[in-house]
């Protein structure tokens, strides 16, 4: 007969835990070097357009669409689609880039 003692439930007791903030460092503390190279998406956005369908179609090289946000008005910076920031385009060399004017809390 197989001893099976090893296989056998026990019932185990946690106890509870203070409702203290715990004290110590934080998982990352001034430490950036583990997440400073993780790549994520950053992305502006300058406004949002509306159209029909028939317009959609007609739509063809050298077609304006007109946007919600006038050429003053502050973009709307992204990460990972959630807005973090808002700033104003500029260009940058041949390049366009955005000075930010304001950061969001989380």
């Amino acid at each position: 007969m197989a001893d099976h003692s090893e296989n056998t439930a026990r019932r185990i007791e946690l106890a509870d835990l203070p409702s203290a903030a715990p004290k110590g460092r934080t998982l990352l503390d001034e430490n950036h070097e583990l997440i400073k190279n993780i790549k994520v998406r950053l992305s502006v956005s300058i406004g949002r357009g509306t159209l029909t369908v028939k317009e959609l179609l007609n739509l063809k090289e050298g077609s304006v669409v007109t946007l919600d946000r006038g050429t003053q008005e502050p973009v709307d910076l992204l990460l990972d689609g959630k807005l973090v920031a808002r700033g104003e385009l500029i260009a940058v060399g041949d390049n366009f880039g955005v000075r930010i004017s304001e950061v969001l809390g989380g």
